[in-house]
C-alpha cells in the first residue's frame, strides 16, 4: 500500500491531541466483498454524521444518489431525505431516528468505537466505519479535510446489485465469452480496450473527490461541465492547493530556523 499513500510536508507525528480541534483517522471497509474494498480517512471529529456520510460515499466514489443511514444499537441517524420518506413508519421498539445533521461524529463516537453505516436500499452497501484513534495535530497539516490517506481496491459501481451482484458483475466483465459481456461494458461506460479492475485503488482519484468541497467562489465560476473534465480539474486544484501548502509550509519552518538561530 506504500505506492498509493502520498507523503505530505508536515513534521513528525509527535506531540498531542488537542481537544478543542480533535481529527479523527477513520477506516471504512465495505462488508461482504472480495476482494475486501476499504478506505482510511481523516475527519474533523467535530463534523456532523451527515458530513461523515458524505466523506464515506466520495472515499468510494459513490455519486450519494441514494439514501443512507448510520446505526449504533437502537439508534438510526438518517439522511434528510430517509427522514422524510420513512417518518410515517412504524417503529421497533427501543429504536431511535435522529436526522444526521443534527449528531456530532464526537458526540457518539470515540477512538475504537464503530458503527455501521448504510447506503442504496436496494443495493443496501454495508459499511463498518472506524474510529481507529485520534490523529496528532502535527498529523494533520493538509490543505483540505477530509483527506485520504490510504485505501484498498475498487469499489463497486452502484446499480451493480449489491455483494452478490458485485461478484456476479467481475464474473461477466472478466469472460468475453459470457452472453451478457458486452452488454454488461457498454453499461459501465468502457471504452474499447479498457477494464475494469477490482485491484485498482488510487489515492489522487479519492482525494480529487474531497478536494472539490475546498472549491472558492472563483473557482466555482470556471468548473467544467463536462464530468471527466471536471475529475480532472479536481486533480489540478489539488496539486495546486497541495503545492501552495507544501510552500507555505517550507516557508513557516524557514522563519522558525531563523527565530531559533536568532535566541543565544
Amino acid at each position: 500500500m506504500a505506492d498509493n499513500v502520498f507523503q505530505f510536508p508536515g513534521a513528525k507525528a509527535s506531540g498531542s491531541p488537542d481537544p478543542a480541534k480533535s481529527v479523527f483517522q477513520v477506516k471504512a471497509t465495505i462488508l461482504y466483498t472480495d476482494p475486501v474494498v476499504w478506505r482510511r480517512f481523516l475527519i474533523l471529529a467535530d463534523d456532523t454524521f451527515f458530513m461523515l456520510g458524505d466523506a464515506v460515499l466520495a472515499a468510494f466514489e459513490w455519486s450519494g444518489e441514494y439514501g443512507f443511514y448510520f446505526r449504533k444499537g437502537g439508534m438510526f441517524l438518517d439522511d434528510p431525505v430517509l427522514m422524510q420518506d420513512n417518518a410515517a413508519m412504524p417503529r421497533m421498539k427501543g429504536e431511535v431516528h435522529i436526522a444526521a445533521e443534527e449528531k456530532k461524529i464526537r458526540d457518539l463516537l470515540k477512538a475504537g468505537e464503530r458503527v455501521s453505516f448504510f447506503y442504496d436500499m436496494e443495493d443496501y452497501w454495508e459499511v463498518e466505519v472506524e474510529i481507529e484513534r485520534i490523529a496528532l495535530d502535527d498529523e494533520t497539516m493538509f490543505p483540505f479535510m477530509p483527506v485520504c490517506l490510504d485505501g484498498a481496491n475498487a469499489a463497486p459501481p452502484e446499480g451493480v446489485g449489491g455483494t452478490v451482484g458485485y461478484a456476479d458483475f467481475c464474473e461477466v466483465l472478466n469472460n468475453p465469452l459470457d452472453a451478457r459481456h458486452k452488454e454488461t461494458r457498454e453499461w459501465l461506460g468502457l471504452a474499447p480496450g479498457e477494464r475494469f479492475d477490482p485491484g485498482r485503488f488510487s489515492i489522487f482519484d479519492v482525494n480529487a473527490a474531497f478536494a472539490i468541497e475546498t472549491i472558492d467562489d472563483y473557482e466555482q465560476d470556471i468548473l467544467p461541465d463536462n464530468e471527466a473534465d471536471l475529475r480532472e480539474f479536481c486533480k489540478m486544484l489539488l496539486a495546486e492547493k497541495m503545492s501552495m501548502h507544501a510552500c507555505a509550509e517550507v516557508g513557516m519552518r524557514a522563519m522558525q530556523d531563523e527565530k531559533g538561530q536568532g535566541v543565544h
